[in-house]
């Protein structure tokens, strides 16, 4: 059994980019001594290195991790075959090959950030702009900080540059205040990365949906009481990352005691659906991947109950 700093330097990689990989991807899952330090085997160091090899070959993180989560027994993918539309290597900021807001955060440029971000918000609509751009973008320089690239400060930089834009068009997107609440959104306890479900409540609200968004991290009691307070219609929830997972659906249980429609976005929203399985999640639907589409489609389902 290897401790994480050891297991890090057996991958070849830093110690903070090997917790992202099981934070954000589920890559593996080890046990926990009676300190509570993490304990890799030599299984768990078999699927990092196989990982760690896509990346180098090309893959995002978030690739890489789906194809060695669903590798066939047998199948080695230790010298990958690299892809011919991804970039040769992971690229740093100064290479032309990285993206522009990774570039921004890996010099640490707030203005550089702020000011691509006015660009393409203003070229076109906002639900294609941050459907075929802005989430992209985020998931690569995701990648680039798990990968070293980019430090947590460069990605703070970012994060909060977008926060900022999102919170200015959630806000210019305001219904009436007399109208009764439709949607409620969020994140369950625990979760913080709050900008993709932000995009989707302003998307939603774009539509005409009448919608208060309840922001990061919300104990499961605070979404009862919201819940019981607003009886929304429907309310959304992220699941972003895999630990996450457990969280939302603690949250969908509680929730759909209610009969409120419980939608779910994020990476991780299959997962939830499985673990509450046909009869707990019957009032839970999965949104899909497309800011756009998964607003089209809940305001749909609101209109035919």
């Amino acid at each position: 059994m290897y401790t994480i700093k050891r297991a890090a330097a057996l991958v070849g990689m830093p110690v903070a980019s090997l917790r992202a990989w099981q934070r954000r991807y589920g890559i593996v899952n080890p046990v926990r001594s009676g300190g509570n330090y993490r304990l890799y085997d030599d299984a768990d160091i078999a699927v990092l290195r196989r990982m760690r090899a896509l990346v180098m070959a090309g893959w995002s993180p978030k690739e890489a991790a789906d194809a060695v989560l669903h590798e066939s027994p047998g199948q080695s993918i230790e010298s990958p075959q690299r892809r011919p539309d991804l970039p040769q290597t992971w690229p740093s900021w100064t290479d032309p090959g990285a993206t522009d807001l990774v570039r921004a955060a890996a010099s640490l440029d707030s203005f550089a950030a702020g000011r691509l971000l006015d660009q393409r918000l203003a070229a076109g609509s906002f639900e294609y702009v941050v459907d075929t751009w802005l989430l992209p973008e985020l998931d690569q320089l995701g990648a680039a900080w798990a990968a070293g690239t980019v430090s947590v400060a460069g990605e703070h930089v970012v994060a909060a540059a977008v926060q900022r834009r999102l919170n200015a068009t959630f806000d210019a997107a305001a219904q009436d205040a007399a109208r009764s609440v439709q949607v409620l959104t969020g994140l369950p306890p625990g979760c913080r990365h709050e900008l993709g479900v932000l995009a989707f409540a302003t998307a939603a609200r774009r539509r005409g949906l009448a919608l208060s968004h309840l922001g990061p991290d919300l104990p499961v009691g605070d979404w009862v009481i919201a819940v019981e307070r607003h009886r929304p219609n429907a309310v959304v929830l992220a699941v972003p990352t895999s630990d996450d997972v457990g969280p939302a659906v603690e949250v969908v249980r509680s929730v759909a005691r209610t009969e409120t429609i419980v939608g779910l976005g994020g990476r991780h929203q299959a997962a939830v659906l499985e673990q509450l399985g046909r009869r707990a999640g019957g009032s839970a639907m999965a949104l899909g991947h497309s800011i756009g589409d998964a607003a089209a489609m809940l305001q749909t389902r609101l209109r035919s109950d």
